[in-house]
């Protein structure tokens, strides 16, 4: 059995990161809050298990990936910022975001509302259409979705998952096998030959467990789990979960428009849909976040009528 290291509170890292905090843990190593001495601010230092520190293939393979995910640049991903080996412990840096895991708020509701699960899906959706211009990040589950308290969400360990290919016989203390069903039928097979569809996958799964509470099964259709649900949940669950990659939705962009047309459809068409037409001065991420805000809002006043 392999013991994980810990880091020690006051530790510096690389002569520049000083532990401050443990966040947490996943299957790929802890979290930690440390202080950037070089720069006086506050970041995330995620530590690496020890397998991968001990292999010149993952090193070379870890730079490569954080490389890549250092280009992305949109409001829902976590902006990578440096990446080291130090006392041979790999490690990288990120932004320091406060907020809960989506598995966490599932866990506190047990289940979420339609509109919550369709914010949350069209926000990752579109911070992965951005991402899948130059990579696919292949390990989406709810642990690797932060949601803000503003309610704007950020997508964790982009393009991370590659790592685990030459380590698949090897039992990782912490590993969650729970992540399984969030893996494509094409991506169990092969990892190597996966392409951006295998997350499209994941979001269906994401999906049908927010509003139900629980895994998709055979035979377990979502209108029979979630009455109340608009009568093109099922056709859509079924097609962002088909285990064909060819007959899922083809790019996050149409399961993004899809999902809001289906949200759309379940309340009518109204003047805040406006918020969503194109407009050159506003992205569609920003768009998404304003649509369901100005709904929030609107829910707020017609209460407060209510109550009046």
């Amino acid at each position: 059995m392999t013991t994980e290291l810990q880091l020690e509170v006051g530790r510096v890292l690389a002569e520049r990161y000083e532990i401050r905090q443990k966040l947490g843990r996943g299957g790929m190593g802890s979290v930690y809050l440390v202080f950037d001495q070089k720069t006086g601010r506050e970041v995330a230092l995620k530590m690496l298990h020890a397998k991968y520190a001990g292999s010149k293939y993952a090193i070379a393979r870890f730079i490569r990936e954080v490389t890549t995910a250092r280009s992305l640049n949109h409001p829902g991903i976590v902006k990578i910022f440096d990446a080291c080996k130090s006392d041979n412990i790999l490690f990288y840096t990120m932004e320091y975001v406060e907020g809960k895991t989506v598995r966490q708020w599932l866990q506190e509701r047990h289940r979420l509302e339609f509109k919550s699960v369709v914010r949350v899906l069209c926000l990752v959706a579109d911070a992965l259409s951005h991402a899948h211009k130059i990579t696919i990040h292949r390990d989406l589950s709810p642990e690797n979705i932060m949601v803000m308290r503003n309610g704007s969400i950020r997508l964790l360990d982009f393009g991370l998952a590659k790592l685990d290919d030459q380590f698949k016989g090897l039992t990782v203390v912490g590993t969650n096998l729970g992540k399984f069903r969030y893996t494509a039928p094409e991506q169990q097979l092969d990892p190597a030959k996966v392409d951006y569809r295998a997350d499209l996958f994941s979001l269906g799964v994401m999906f049908f467990e927010l509003l139900t509470g629980r895994a998709p099964h055979p035979g377990h259709r979502l209108s029979q789990l979630c009455p109340g649900l608009p009568s093109g949940a099922d056709a859509f669950a079924e097609k962002a979960m088909a285990p064909d990659p060819d007959k899922r939705f083809q790019t996050a962009v149409e399961f993004r428009d899809a999902l809001l047309e289906l949200y759309r459809s379940s309340r009518g068409a109204s003047e805040q849909d406006t918020v969503l037409r194109k407009s050159p001065k506003q992205k569609w991420y920003q768009r998404i976040f304003a649509f369901f805000s100005v709904r929030a809002r609107s829910g707020q006043r017609k209460n407060g009528d209510k109550a009046k």
